[in-house]
């Protein structure tokens, strides 16, 4: 397995759907152990989204859900909420694992429009993964 080859490919499909949305975004892939394999952002894209994309790659990839979906168990008194204290961790939408063979072996995360732009963005690119 090419991690890279694979991060650039994913890289590539979310920069093709969010230009055909016209959202400049930012696009990040790091492993499951929260290491950086790829960083993009697209001329346009805000500043900050690039952070805001490491943090959702980053949850993706350790917590192995889509960060759209843990946004309930972050919540006060749910399971997950401590790791909102945890400097990395995101639950806003954008961020999903990736799966290789069956195993999670990366996240991605997207951001730059709102969330459900960036979520519409990644689920686009990540169609026939």
């Amino acid at each position: 397995m090419d991690l890279l080859a694979i991060a650039k490919n994913i890289a590539d499909r979310v920069e093709a759907e969010s230009s055909r949305v016209n959202v400049p975004v930012s696009v990040s892939v790091v492993d499951t152990h929260g290491n950086i394999v790829l960083e993009h952002r697209m001329n346009g894209a805000l500043a900050f989204s690039m952070e805001l994309s490491q943090q959702k790659a980053y949850t993706s990839a350790l917590v192995q859900v889509r960060t759209a979906d843990i946004c309930q168990m972050v919540q006060p008194g749910q399971a997950l909420y401590p790791l909102m204290s945890q400097g990395r961790f995101c639950a806003m939408g954008g961020g999903a694992p990736i799966d290789f063979e069956g195993k999670v072996v990366a996240g991605v995360g997207v951001s730059g429009g709102t969330v459900e732009q960036d979520v519409a963005i990644l689920e686009g690119a990540l169609l026939g993964v």
